[in-house]
């Protein structure tokens, strides 16, 4: 496996570097235009228009989560991979703090590793300070927020959105778009929520982080980080706001849990981006880094059936899923001749279980680009892996005793029990949400 040698600097005034050593990438994680750039972003302006000022620790902690969503990016898991996947970096990173990030080092690799199938191995070393920082005012915006959410422009995302919204919260919703259907989705899915809730009923933080590909050595479309760019993004909003600010990610059950389907699904399929222990490792390294914010899932034991047909307004999600993403890959269709982007494929793992919910509560209008239950023959071979995995794993769990379905859930990764959800919880959604998705694909 080889490894990959990468320098992150907050500002081009850093000049750490290593003089004898060749193939070793540095990245800017605030670079402002510069032709050789490597990454862009919009994160640090929002900061500064919006007068959100940042602990040390959580501006650190943005910058090493953009880094390692640029490098993982950029460097292809064919190319650099062992067998095709898993990457090793070593990774220098500035922080104002080394002895403080050197403490939660080891966990931080791991939780990392955990999420990505990489191995990551880190070197913290003094920030050294830009002579012209970028100038936050020293006391935030009265913002008056209750909560902050994750808002992708998924079906979960907006049913959390409608749920807080009804319960009378004035939220903060946090996005990361790529550039896009993804975007677009979210824009008319906030018009639609402003229209029903009022212009001050929320607050939103759209960013972007985009790797410049003609400047990069490669390209990966694994986005495994992306989630931890994801979670750090809407903890530092948080964190601004005040530690007693809860940071909500509204995920299903099953897609957190992400069971793999078959034997042969443990890498590359087996995605924990909201996985319960992997939120759990992310609290105990954000709680010793001093951001205490408390991070959760507040539809961890439902599926995504049970949370559309219990939204508080389902008049509304009704109206507007139709405009929701939650296909993996909801630009493919733009390569084909006449078709568009921002189109939820039909037959990926989400697409399957968003139909399994929608046929629960009684939900239509979502267009599809391949009708996997009339046509499934429009699928080509490769198109077919996830509802054949699906297929397989519903007709093993026919065999599977309740006792060994506790190993089942097992598979996608170690469960803690430090909180209020039992392991009787985790199984019960497991078997309750595969049972959502056979009466789909079984009418």
């Amino acid at each position: 496996m080889k490894k990959i040698k990468v320098i992150l600097k907050q500002h081009r005034q850093d000049n750490f570097n290593f003089k004898e050593e060749k193939d070793v990438l540095t990245i800017f994680t605030n670079d402002r235009g510069l032709s050789e750039t490597i990454v862009t972003t919009n994160v640090f302006d929002i900061l500064k228009k919006c007068a959100i000022t940042t602990s040390e620790e959580a501006n650190d902690l943005l910058h090493l989560a953009i880094g390692l969503y640029v490098i993982d990016q950029i460097y292809s898991r064919k190319i650099f991979g062992f067998q095709g996947w898993s990457r090793y970096f070593e990774i220098y990173i500035p922080v104002a703090k080394p002895q403080l990030w050197q403490e939660i080092k080891e966990e931080l690799e791991n939780t990392l590793s955990f999420l990505s199938g990489d191995r990551c191995f880190f070197n913290f070393r003094e920030l050294i300070k830009e002579e012209k920082q970028l100038k936050f005012l020293q006391e935030n915006k009265d913002w008056k927020i209750d909560k902050v959410a994750l808002f992708s422009g998924g079906m979960d995302s907006f049913i959390g959105a409608i749920d807080y919204l009804e319960q009378g919260n004035r939220m903060a919703f946090v996005s990361h778009h790529k550039r896009g259907s993804e975007g677009k989705a979210q824009q008319k899915l906030f018009g639609a929520l402003k229209n029903k809730y009022g212009d001050r009923s929320f607050e939103t933080f759209r960013f972007w982080v985009q790797p410049v590909k003609k400047n990069a050595p490669s390209a990966d479309i694994s986005s495994r980080m992306r989630s931890f760019l994801f979670v750090s993004l809407g903890l530092t909003i948080a964190n601004s706001l005040g530690e007693e600010i809860d940071f909500i990610i509204p995920e299903n059950g099953l897609i957190s849990l992400n069971v793999p389907l078959t034997g042969t699904r443990l890498s590359s399929h087996s995605t924990r981006t909201t996985h319960p222990y992997y939120i759990y490792l992310l609290q105990n390294i954000f709680y010793h880094l001093g951001i205490k914010n408390k991070i959760y899932n507040p539809y961890q034991t439902k599926t995504k059936g049970s949370m559309a047909l219990n939204c508080e307004n389902l008049e509304l999600l009704r109206e507007f899923n139709k405009d929701t993403l939650s296909c993996s890959h909801p630009d493919q269709n733009r390569w084909k001749k006449g078709g568009k982007s921002g189109v939820n494929c039909g037959y990926c793992v989400p697409c399957i279980i968003r139909q399994a919910a929608e046929k629960k509560a009684n939900i239509e209008d979502t267009v599809y680009i391949h009708d996997i239950i009339n046509n499934p023959n429009s699928l080509k071979s490769k198109s077919r892996e996830d509802l054949r995995a699906f297929q397989l794993a519903l007709e093993r769990l026919k065999s599977v005793s309740e006792k060994s379905l506790i190993f089942e859930v097992l598979n996608s990764g170690p469960l803690s029990f430090s909180n209020k959800y039992e392991l009787s919880d985790y199984v019960g959604i497991y078997k309750t949400g595969m049972e959502e998705v056979a009466e789909f694909l079984y009418p």
